[in-house]
């Protein structure tokens, strides 16, 4: 049985599986939300751990993947994590 791993959109959550473990795919959304790096969803649970004292004020209005970067540079995510 092999493994599946979720992702999810960056506009409207829409979630998809697939059975290969990568950061991110890049794809077009079925709610017409445009062709993005869908993100794979236990690397944005770790990206909610940040910190509250170490996010940037506009953290509610940035998107999933500049959170991503905020979490390495807090060292939340490493690049093993990514891979």
């Amino acid at each position: 049985m092999t493994r599946s791993y979720e992702y999810v959109c960056p506009a409207c959550q829409n979630t998809v599986e697939r059975g290969f473990h990568v950061p991110s795919i890049v794809r077009s959304c079925e709610n017409d939300c445009g062709f993005d790096h869908y993100i794979r969803t236990d690397l944005l649970d770790k990206v909610e751990s940040v910190p509250e004292a170490d996010r940037p004020d506009e953290w509610e209005e940035m998107d999933n993947e500049k959170k991503v970067y905020v979490a390495l540079r807090e060292g939340v995510l490493s690049l093993p994590d990514l891979q």
